[in-house]
Order: structure tokens, then sequence, then C-alpha cells
């Protein structure tokens, strides 16, 4: 059996895989790396090497987010490879089997294409009614008894084409920005985005999956729930947010949205003269059962006429605008010909660009004095409302990003850890750090001295720094295409402890060891007994050992390792001394955990670290909002992807211990201890309106927030016409005041009698987040 080489497995098995969408190739050998001539033993050694390195590639912060991306995906096969198939993968049977059945299936694919090429109607297996009479005519010496015998021994039997929705229920715009959320997502069809891997569905009469799920609302309010509970795929995330909006608040048809997504491609083939064979391979690739995919090709291919018309006139300028389609809502007002609704339609698109203007002016006055960070919130402010303004996302790409904050650095093992915290204008997928040493001062540019990392963590560890001298960092922030930040940094004296220190006794003998920087020039090793004031030098064995015969290793001591290095000016400085206690009978002290790392995904947060040798459990304390602990090992937290706690949404401090068993009990090392800031609070509100016989007609309004926030500025605002106010200014100002939000806060406004009319909620306070209820509760039409 070969070693498994993992640059090389990277090399030929996963590049050639990054950006690729889909599914992945289903050769089990190659991704696992699987030869059949192992044994069984040799077998179970590969796979916990493959599993291992994909665990550790999936959570690297030195690898492109694309080839990550390609081990995550190997991780979620894998585990639903383990939950269909269970211990027979661990049998080398297993593996010949599923080598000959693809290698078979290889080859049908291979007949079933010449036979496609061959055969005037094998490639679908339908013919139309209409088809089947020409084909009669143009053979009228057969009768139809030996028609039908051609039609059985050719494989082709006759249906109806079905009349297919031309329309998604989404206006053109948005149905292209789902779809290509789609693509991003790694998901071929709308079942998969909410149920994950199937393995078939069927949709053309009603939707039926296996294995069994709905297709409704409450189905992707619950994906909506799952994806904020784990990390990664924000396209997912958004486009389950679109998906949500168009069933909850447009009431568009879920059924009918998924099924002219898979037809979509479909339909664009075909007018591109693509043949019925390549139509039937690309629904096929959806999961779509193979007589529904069929049935939909013949039924593609009967269709003629145009499309249904989107929307048009002010409901599609409204929808543009919503959607941040400046110029696109500015290019359709030249379509509308009724001239009320020319004139609310233009309206809307001026509010709508004098909007961006102010904005742009606001972030260019930012810059100028420079708050970095709120010139660039400000400006990208700007694009969301035109995200069709090439100009303005060139001018976003260049802004620069706010500079990072408390960068940090200290020693760990034999180099220098340095972190630092990202700013609010940080975007945890796309920003990236580049960290600078220089000796003597801190770095002035990202070019003013040694690059020691750049990717997207937020901590590296600079392992080739020399020890002995002042040196400074400097970090700076980065949107992807953007320019540097300004500097952020501190200055270190270069003097790393001796780290990793392991003790043990042999023949009532006490022997150290430990690791320390190859710059040190001696070791000096103390013992202190306890209850005795005085200390013992300890010889070493170099600057890596030490061996005490003199001590008495059924007494309680402590041994205090001091490295020293040599300044540039010839004199010897000592770094911080380290002490390591020996116990009587109790296991030698664990090394603790390093790189510990946390980020908030949905309403928990996922840690991350790097595990000592040898350690296989640990501990994790936290204590904020919620406190609690729990201890998972080692296989559990890289079958999770890391650890997941529920700490609350206010700040929140973490400890995480090494622990292992020993003699008489359980050994623990010291804690590796972060804080992390606290979510920005979240209110929410609904509106109820109140019918009267008599009197003013009148709205209750319910705020609630998921955190207690004193004295928020709350505005209430009722905009008469048919576009939705987006700040205070666009209608007329009810209700302002200050309230304590928490608990639930009720607010009752008089409502106009002359309709239509909206009633919307502003919060004005910075830093909290208001969402607005579903939109049928701020529109009053009737």
């Amino acid at each position: 059996m070969r070693p498994f080489d993992p640059k090389a497995y990277e090399r030929e098995v996963v590049r050639p895989l990054r950006g690729r969408s889909g599914r992945l190739p289903d050769d089990l050998l190659t991704r696992y790396a699987v030869d059949l001539g192992f044994s069984d033993a040799e077998l179970a050694q590969r796979l916990a090497q493959v599993r291992s390195h994909w665990n550790k590639s999936a959570q690297s912060t030195a690898k492109s987010s694309f080839t990550t991306s390609v081990y995550k995906a190997f991780l979620r096969e894998d585990e639903e490879l383990r939950r269909q198939h269970g211990d027979a993968m661990s049998r080398m049977s297993w593996w010949r089997d599923q080598a000959a059945k693809r290698s078979a299936t290889g080859q049908q694919r291979i007949n079933e294409l010449a036979a496609m090429l061959n055969s005037t109607f094998g490639d679908l297996g339908l013919i139309t009614p209409g088809q089947l009479e020409a084909m009669r005519e143009a053979f009228g010496q057969l009768g139809p008894s030996e028609v039908d015998a051609a039609l059985a021994e050719a494989g082709v039997r006759s249906v109806e084409p079905l009349e297919l929705p031309k329309t998604s229920g989404l206006s053109d715009t948005l149905f292209r920005r789902l779809k290509a959320l789609l693509t991003d997502a790694e998901v071929t069809s709308i079942p998969e985005l909410l149920h994950g891997k199937l393995r078939g569905f069927r949709i053309l009469e009603t939707f039926r999956s296996d294995p069994p799920h709905p297709l409704t609302a409450d189905a992707v309010r619950a994906a909506i729930d799952r994806e904020d509970r784990r990390s990664g795929n924000q396209p997912a995330r958004e486009a389950l947010g679109m998906i949500n909006t168009a069933v909850t608040r447009d009431g568009v048809d879920l059924r009918q949205l998924t099924l002219h997504h898979l037809l979509d491609d479909v339909r664009r083939l075909r007018a591109g003269g693509a043949p019925a064979a390549a139509l039937v391979r690309v629904l096929q690739q959806t999961g779509l059962a193979d007589d529904e995919v069929r049935h939909a090709v013949v039924s593609v291919l009967s269709e003629t006429g145009a499309t249904a018309p989107t929307t048009s006139g002010l409901p599609e300028v409204t929808e543009l605008l919503a959607a941040g389609q400046l110029f696109a809502a500015q290019q359709a007002l030249a379509g509308i010909t009724d001239a009320d609704e020319a004139a609310a339609a233009k309206a809307a698109v001026d509010r709508h660009a004098e909007r961006v203007r102010e904005l742009r002016e606001a972030a260019h006055r930012a810059a100028r004095s420079g708050a970095d960070g709120e010139a660039r919130r400000t400006l990208a402010e700007a694009a969301r409302l035109a995200a069709d303004d090439e100009a303005i996302a060139a001018e976003l790409r260049r802004m620069p990003l706010s500079p990072v904050a408390d960068v940090t650095a200290r020693p760990e093992g034999a180099g220098v850890r340095v972190s630092w915290r990202a700013q609010p204008d940080h975007d945890e997928h796309t920003t990236r750090y580049r960290v600078v040493r220089r000796a003597g001062r801190t770095p002035g540019d990202p070019a003013d001295g040694d690059v020691v990392a750049e990717g997207a963590a937020t901590a590296v560890v600079d392992s080739d720094v020399r020890a002995g001298v002042l040196v400074g960092y400097a970090v700076f922030a980065a949107a992807a295409g953007g320019a540097w930040s300004r500097p952020s940094g501190t200055t270190v004296e270069v003097l790393p402890p001796v780290h990793d220190v392991r003790l043990s006794v042999h023949n009532g003998v006490a022997e150290g060891t430990w690791k320390v920087h190859p710059d040190v020039v001696g070791v000096d090793v103390r013992r202190r007994r306890d209850g005795e004031a005085g200390d013992v030098s300890v010889p070493t064995n170099g600057t890596t050992a030490f061996r005490d015969a003199t001590a008495d290793v059924d007494a309680d001591h402590t041994y205090l390792l001091t490295a020293r290095y040599r300044r540039d000016d010839g004199t010897e400085v000592a770094a911080e001394t380290v002490a390591v206690r020996h116990t009587a009978r109790v296991a030698p002290a664990l090394p603790p955990v390093s790189a510990l790392e946390a980020r908030r995904f949905g309403g928990g947060v996922v840690l991350s670290w790097v595990w000592p040798d040898d350690v296989r459990m640990a501990e994790v304390t936290w204590t904020g909002a919620a406190e609690g602990s729990r201890r998972l090992t080692r296989q559990q937290y890289q079958a999770d992807g890391g650890c997941r706690i529920d700490p609350g949404p206010g700040p929140v401090r973490v400890q995480v211990c090494s622990i292992a068993p020993a003699e008489h009990g359980e050994g623990r090392s010291a804690p590796s201890a972060l804080e992390l800031a606290g979510t920005p609070p979240r209110a929410t509100y609904r509106v109820e309106r109140q019918k009267r016989l008599f009197g003013a007609r009148t709205a209750r309004i319910v705020l609630t927030c998921d955190q207690r926030v004193p004295d928020c500025a709350v505005v209430v605002v009722i905009a008469p016409g048919r576009v939705m106010p987006l700040r205070p200014e666009d209608g007329q100002v009810v209700h302002r005041a200050t309230h304590d939000l928490g608990d639930p806060v009720e607010i009752t406004v008089e409502l106009p009698r002359r309709r239509p009319f909206w009633l919307r909620c502003f919060v004005e306070t910075p830093g909290v987040q208001l969402v607005d209820p579903p939109t049928t509760q701020l529109k009053v039409a009737t």
C-alpha cells in the first residue's frame, strides 16, 4: 500500500473540482484514494487518513475558499454515504461492488447514446399523437396493430404533451437573481435547496420526493432555520429568503416556481437548437424522475408562441426599485403610457435617485474626514439601492475598509501570535487581511516589510521571526479587489518562552523535555519544593531537556524554566518563566489547545482550535447571557466541523481545556480563553388594523426586541399613494417617541380615511436592526 500524499491528492483530485457546481463525480475510488487491491485493514487506514485530511483542509485558513468548499462537499457526501451504507464501507467487497456497478453504468450510457443517434424517437421514448398520426400516413401500407407493434419494439409510447408554466410568478429580474443564487449554492433545484440531496422527485402533477418531503411554505421556513443553525453557504440563505418572501408575501405558487426553474435551461437550449437527447440529460441532472423528464421535454418541444408577458407599468418600476435596479427602473419609465401611472412611477424613481445621490455625497464627506468605515457603509447602501450602477460598484471596490481593531502580538510556541478584531464593515466571506512585519518599528504600508500572512483569518502565528529583537506588526484589511486599509499595529520584543513541556518519572528520576525557539542561548531550570524558600538549580541536557536524579518524586514541587536570548547589542535577556508542576502520582501536565477562534452563525457560536498531539478530549465552558459547558471528543469535533455552543446574543467569554485520564482521576491543561462581542439588537413589529363602526379607524403596532434597548427612538410614518416609504421623510410622521425595547411595546395611531396608503415604522437609534412585517400589514389598499 502506497503512503497517502496529501499534496498530490489536492493537486490531482481536489483542484480540478474548484468552482464546479452541481453534483460531484461519482468515482469513489479516486475520491477516497482507495485501490481495489487493498485489504480490509489497509482500507480502514486509508479511510481514516483521507477523512482526517478532509476535516483539516475544510477548516484551514491558509487555503482558498474555492478549495475548502470542495473539501466541505466531500464531507457532506461522506456523511450521506455512511448513513446509507454504514459498516459496509469498511469492507473491500463493497468498494469492488461499487466499482463494478459504475463500470456497467458507464457502458450503458454509451450504449444509450448510440441508440439515440440511430433512432428518430428513441432518445425520448415518447411520441405525441400528432407525430404518431404522421407516421401512420407515411407508412400507410401498415395496419394499426403493426404500427403499435413497431412502437413497442422501438420502446416508444404515445403521450399527450402537458401545458407547462411559462412564468415563475416573479419578475424577470428577481427570477434571474434567484437562479444565479441557486447556482452559487451548488444545488440544481429548489427541492434540493429545501431538503438536501434527494434520491429523486416528481412534480408534473403533484410534488412527491424520495425520501418523502413537502414542498410548502413551512418547508421553506424549516430550511431557513436549518441554514441559520450552521455555517457557510450564504447564497443558499439569500435564495431561501427570496423564496420565503415570494411565497408568504406575494403569493407565488411554489410548485409553479420550482417547475419553471427546472424548465428554464431546457427552453433556452431548445431555442438554441439543442437536440432532444441533450435536453433530457440536462433535466436528468436535477433529480427529476426519468419518466417525468421525458414527458417534460416532449411537452417543451411541442410548445408554440411566446411566453406570457412579465410585469409592466408602475408595478414593474416598484419591483425594480425594491430589487435595487435603478437604471432598469429609469428605462422602464419610457414604456408607461398611462399618465397617472407615469407620474407616480417618475416620482418614485426621482426619490430613489435622490437618496442614492445623498448617500454618495455623505460617503465622500466621511472619506475626506478619515471615517473609512462610515464612508464604506454609506456607499454600500447607495450601491444596494442602485445595484445596476457599475460606477458606484467600482467606487465601492476602490474604497478602503476600516482599519482592524485591537491588534495584539504575544509569544506562542516558537513564534509570535498576531491577532486582531474585525470591524463591522468587514465581511467574513470576502474580506482578506495582510500581516506585515518589520524590525524595530510598525510598518507604515502593505509593502513596508516582510509579509507574514494573507487570508481571511483574524489571527496568524509568525514562526519565522528572529528572537531577541524588537519587531513591529501591522495588519491591513481589504475587500475583494479593493484597496488596503490604513495600518493598525503593535510592537513586541520577541522572547518566546519554552513550550510543549512534558514531565515524566522513570525509576525514581524526573525527566523533562520542551520545545524552544532555535535562537535560544540557554534554558535555566530550577526546582522549587512546596513549603521551601530556596530553589535548586537543575542541570540541562542542551537546551531542550533535563534529567533530575536528586528530586523527591513522591513530593510535590515545581520546575521553573526560563529561556535566555541574546540581543543585537550582545546582552542577554530572559523570556517569561514557565512553571510546570510535578504532583506526586499525577499524570504529566497537558498542553493547552491553541489558535482558539470563534464566529457567530445564526443564534449560536462555532468554536475552532488546534488540538495538541495525543489529546483526545476537551472541555468548553462559557459565560455571558447564558452560561454552560460541554465536553467533546476529537472525533466529535472533526465530524461536526468545530464546536457549536449557544451563549445568547450578548458578549461571551469562552474557555477550552485539554482533558485526559490520569492515574488517580483526571488531568487538564491550562485554559485557552477568548472574548466575543455581542450581536446587535434585532427588533420586529406587527401591525393590527382595528375597524370601528363609529369614529376614526386606528392601527395597533406591537414592537418586540430580542435584547433590551433603553430609550430607543421609534418613528411611525403614514405615506399616501402606492409607493412604500423608504425613510421617515417619505411620509407623514404620526408618532415619534423613545421606548424601552425588550418587553412588547404597543403604539396606537389614527389612520387616514383616503386610500391607498402605507404604514411603516423606523428606528433612529444607531445599532438597532428593525425587521418589517409582511407587506400585507404595511400597505392599505382597500
